[in-house]
C-alpha cells in the first residue's frame, strides 16, 4: 500500500472511483490532453477502464499513481506517478497530468516535489521524464525541477 503525500495545498493520494467525475474532467479535456500518451477520453466509462489499469499495474509493481488533491477543495486537479521501474528499481519514469484550470500556480511542482521524495525513499536514484518536443509548459517545470534534457529524454539523479 502507498502512503498519502501530504504537501501544503495538496495531497497525493490513491485513485478511488469516486473520483471519476474530477479524472473525466482532466482526462477528457482536449487541452490537458494535448501531449498525452492517449487521446482525450470520450466518455466516462473510459475512467473505470483507466481505473482498472492502475490496480493492475500497481499490484505487478509496475507502476504507482496518486491523484493529486487540492486540500481546501478536496477536488482532484490531477494525477502524478512512478512508471516503468527499472529491473534493480534504482530508475523509474515519471508521468504527470494537471487539469488545465490549475496550471501556473505551482500545484504540480508540488506534486512533484513530494513524489520525488517518495521515490527516494524507495531506492530509486534517477527519474526520467519523456516530453514530447512542443510540450513546452512540461519542459519548462522540468527544468526548473532540476531535470537536464539527455537523448532525447529529461533526466534527474535524486
Amino acid at each position: 500500500m502507498k502512503p498519502d503525500l501530504h504537501g501544503s495545498r495538496i495531497v497525493l493520494r490513491s485513485i478511488q472511483t469516486d473520483d471519476s467525475d474530477d479524472l473525466f474532467e482532466i482526462y477528457g479535456d482536449i487541452q490537458t490532453m494535448e501531449f498525452a500518451s492517449d487521446p482525450a477520453f470520450t466518455s466516462k466509462d473510459m475512467i473505470v477502464q483507466m481505473l482498472e489499469s492502475v490496480v493492475q499495474l500497481e499490484k505487478s509493481g509496475e507502476s504507482l499513481e496518486w491523484a493529486v488533491m487540492e486540500k481546501v477543495t478536496n477536488k482532484v486537479i490531477g494525477t502524478c506517478g512512478l512508471h516503468s521501474f527499472s529491473d534493480k528499481g534504482n530508475s523509474c519514469e515519471v508521468g504527470c497530468l494537471l487539469n488545465s484550470s490549475y496550471w501556473r500556480q505551482g500545484y504540480m511542482s508540488e506534486a512533484l516535489s513530494l513524489l520525488f521524495y517518495h521515490a527516494s525513499s524507495l531506492g530509486v536514484k534517477e527519474l526520467y521524464a519523456d516530453i514530447d518536443e512542443g510540450n513546452f509548459r512540461s519542459q519548462a517545470l522540468f527544468n526548473k525541477l532540476d531535470f537536464k534534457a539527455k537523448n532525447g529524454q529529461f533526466q534527474r539523479l535524486l
